[in-house]
C-alpha cells in the first residue's frame, strides 16, 4: 500500500509541473507574443507575425505532445483539439496576412477532422447509454455524464474538464430549465436561503458588469482585438457566474431511506450512508476547528450546519481531484427539518 501511495504521489506532481509547465509556455507565446507584436515597429511587423504563427500552430502543439500528451498518456486526439484552439487564436491575434495562411491549414485539416468525427460518433452513442443507466439510479445530470464519459473514455483530467464545462454550459445557458426532480417521497433541502447567496450575488454581477465596461473601453485605446478576447472571457466568466446561481438554488440536498447527497449547486458533492453519519451539530457562530473539514456553504463563513462521519467521505468537486474530510461545514435552510 506504502509503495502504491508513492507512485500515486509521484504521477500526481508529474502531472501537477507538467500543467504548470505547459500553462507558462502558452502564456508566454500568446500573451507575451500579443504584447511583442503590438510593441515593435510597423517595418518589422510582418516577420513577427510569421514567426508567432509558427509559434502558434508549431511550437505550442509540439510541446504540448512532449509535455503533455505523452508522459501523462492522453489520447493524441487531444493534439487536434489544442491545434483547432491555436488556429483559432491565431485568426483572432495575428493580422490579415497571416490569416490566408491559418485558412489554408484549416482546409488541409479538414479531412483528419472529419475522421475525428466520424470516430467519436460511436463514443457518443455508448455515452448515452452509460448516462440513462446512471440516471436510472439517481437523476444528477452533472455527476452522471462525468461518469458515464470516464465508463466510456476512461478516467482522465481532459474527460473531467470536459464534463465540468458542459455542466457549466447546462446550467448558465439553460438557467430557466428545471431540475428534473427525483420521487416526491425523498426529501430535498435547499441551502442559499440561510446565507443570502442570492443578494451577494447580485451585488458581484452588478460589480462584474460594470467593471466589464469599464476595462473594455480602457483596452480599445490599446486594441480593439485585446478588448474582444478579454471580453469574451468575460462573458464566460458571466456564464460561469450564472450556472453557479443556478445550480446552487436547484441542486438541493437529498435524503433517501438509506443514503444522503450533500451538494451545494456544481461546487462539490458527496453521497454517503446515513448510517455514516456520527453527530449533526447547529452552527450558530463562526466555526473554527483543527479537525479535518470541509467548508462547503455558499460563503464560507456562513456554514450553520456540522456534519460528522464515522469513517472519512470523498468530497469530489467539479474541478480537481476528490478528497476525504471527516467532516462538512455547510449551509442548510431548514435544520429542524433536516
Amino acid at each position: 500500500i506504502f509503495i502504491k501511495i508513492q507512485i500515486m504521489t509521484a504521477t500526481l506532481l508529474r502531472s501537477s509541473r507538467s500543467i504548470i509547465l505547459i500553462t507558462l509556455i502558452a502564456f508566454t507565446i500568446f500573451v507575451g507574443g500579443t504584447f511583442m507584436l503590438h510593441l515593435v515597429p510597423v517595418t518589422t511587423k510582418d516577420k513577427i507575425a510569421d514567426g508567432l504563427l509558427a509559434d502558434f500552430l508549431v511550437t505550442f502543439p509540439v510541446l504540448f505532445y512532449f509535455i503533455i500528451v505523452r508522459p501523462l498518456r492522453m489520447p493524441l486526439k487531444s493534439l487536434f483539439i489544442v491545434v483547432t484552439a491555436c488556429c483559432a487564436i491565431a485568426y483572432l491575434l495575428l493580422p490579415q496576412h497571416q490569416r490566408e495562411y491559418i485558412l489554408q491549414i484549416r482546409k488541409l485539416s479538414s479531412v483528419a477532422e472529419l475522421a475525428f468525427i466520424i470516430y467519436a460518433i460511436p463514443k457518443f452513442n455508448k455515452i448515452r447509454a452509460a448516462y440513462k443507466r446512471h440516471q436510472f439510479h439517481f437523476p444528477d445530470p452533472v455527476f452522471n455524464l462525468r461518469s458515464a464519459m470516464a465508463d466510456v473514455m476512461g478516467e482522465s483530467l481532459p474527460v473531467k474538464i470536459i464534463a465540468s464545462e458542459m455542466a457549466v454550459l447546462r446550467y448558465g445557458l439553460l438557467f430557466w430549465k428545471k431540475e428534473k426532480s427525483v420521487s416526491k417521497e425523498y426529501p430535498s433541502f435547499s441551502t442559499h436561503k440561510e446565507s443570502g447567496y442570492v443578494a451577494v450575488w447580485c451585488i458581484l454581477l452588478v460589480a462584474v458588469l460594470v467593471e466589464v465596461v469599464a476595462f473594455h473601453l480602457l483596452l480599445m485605446r490599446w486594441s480593439n482585438t485585446a478588448a474582444t478576447i478579454v471580453t469574451v472571457l468575460t462573458l464566460y466568466g458571466l456564464i460561469f457566474l450564472v450556472a453557479d446561481l443556478s445550480a446552487i438554488i436547484k441542486r438541493k440536498v437529498l435524503v433517501n431511506d438509506d443514503q444522503i447527497v450533500l451538494r451545494t449547486g456544481l461546487r462539490w458533492r458527496v453521497c454517503t450512508g446515513l448510517s455514516n453519519i456520527s453527530s449533526v451539530e447547529k452552527i450558530r457562530n463562526d466555526y473554527h476547528s483543527a479537525d479535518n473539514y470541509f467548508k462547503g456553504a455558499a460563503i464560507k463563513s456562513s456554514g450553520n450546519l456540522l456534519i460528522k462521519f464515522k469513517e472519512p467521505v470523498m468530497v469530489d468537486k467539479l474541478y480537481g481531484s476528490g478528497k476525504e474530510f471527516d467532516s462538512i461545514l455547510m449551509c442548510i435552510d431548514d435544520f429542524d427539518g433536516f
